[in-house]
């Protein structure tokens, strides 16, 4: 890449067609590849060391969407873990530049790992420098004395129709050119509608996309953000930091099933907003809890 550095091992960026169809984070051997997982590829050029294209199509703004960084560094560090026990459970995300179309580099680095935990350090390069840096937590599954060990938690599902009952919102313009991959269907929140900083709607993506942990804890981003509502004209917004749980196992949320997504803003000083989200399956399950810092203004 211009003006950096590369290992000597790095090598040309191979075609999107020379994705490995058994990496773990896409989930399915034989399925015919979705637009999100054809635009999270990434390619194995070293060890702990992917080329991934950031294809056209996918922009919020100057770059992609945050999510599709956050689903190339998961599919990274799932590729990389070698013992297939320890899922992806956790990231936490520092976007410091857009993501522009063109070659990236990512590293994978082992932080520690220990006796069922492994904890990864990642960092995401384009031809300009430094795009993102960022933790990631894959672990074996844990047993508590609690009556269901396997998932429990003290939130509720928000009450909502279902999505078959709520109309979907057309994509294009003045939405980003990213939102043509997904389906939104709003039930509260409206940008620029003048009401509170919270919004609530179903989402999935526009086609077939395997449920996987790439999938999901991107997902969890394709909202736009819940300080929208309460503005009156659109203003430059970045997110900064992203930190998400996944909390179930994405194998039992049916391919192509909307997850109700909650977020709210729940404080904001000098145009840094905290907002938090989340995924609920539509038989009640949290999925994805997620924080992040939101930048609001110029």
């Amino acid at each position: 890449m211009s003006g950096r550095s590369v290992p000597a091992r790095a090598a040309p960026l191979r075609s999107r067609g020379s994705t490995d169809r058994h990496d773990p984070a896409v989930g399915c051997d034989t399925a015919p590849m979705s637009a999100f997982d054809e635009a999270t590829a990434v390619h194995r050029i070293g060890d702990g060391v992917f080329d991934w294209a950031v294809l056209d199509g996918w922009q919020q703004g100057r770059g992609a969407w945050g999510g599709l960084v956050i689903g190339a560094i998961v599919r990274a560090v799932a590729a990389t873990e070698p013992d297939s026990s320890r899922l992806v459970r956790s990231i936490s995300a520092q976007l410091v530049a857009p993501a522009v179309v063109g070659a990236h580099r990512i590293t994978v680095s082992p932080v520690r790992q220990g006796s069922a935990m492994s904890t990864w350090g990642i960092d995401v390069e384009g031809e300009a420098g430094a795009v993102a840096r960022a933790v990631v937590i894959t672990g074996a599954g844990r047993t508590t004395d609690t009556s269901d060990h396997h998932t429990w938690g003290t939130l509720t599902r928000p009450d909502a129709p279902s999505a078959t009952d709520v109309p979907g919102l057309p994509s294009g313009p003045p939405f980003p050119v990213f939102t043509q991959h997904c389906d939104f269907r709003p039930i509260t929140g409206i940008p620029m509608s003048g009401g509170p900083a919270e919004t609530l709607g179903w989402s999935c993506y526009a086609d077939a996309t395997p449920v996987t942990a790439t999938s999901l804890l991107a997902l969890v981003d394709a909202w736009w953000p819940a300080s929208l509502p309460l503005l009156s004209q659109m203003p430059r917004i970045a997110t900064v930091n992203f930190t998400a749980s996944l909390l179930l196992d994405p194998t039992t949320v049916p391919i192509g099933e909307p997850l109700l997504h909650h977020s709210f803003v729940a404080g904001a000083h000098d145009g840094f907003t905290s907002e938090h989200r989340r995924l609920w399956t539509a038989d009640g399950r949290l999925a994805v809890d997620n924080m992040q810092t939101v930048v609001v203004g110029s």
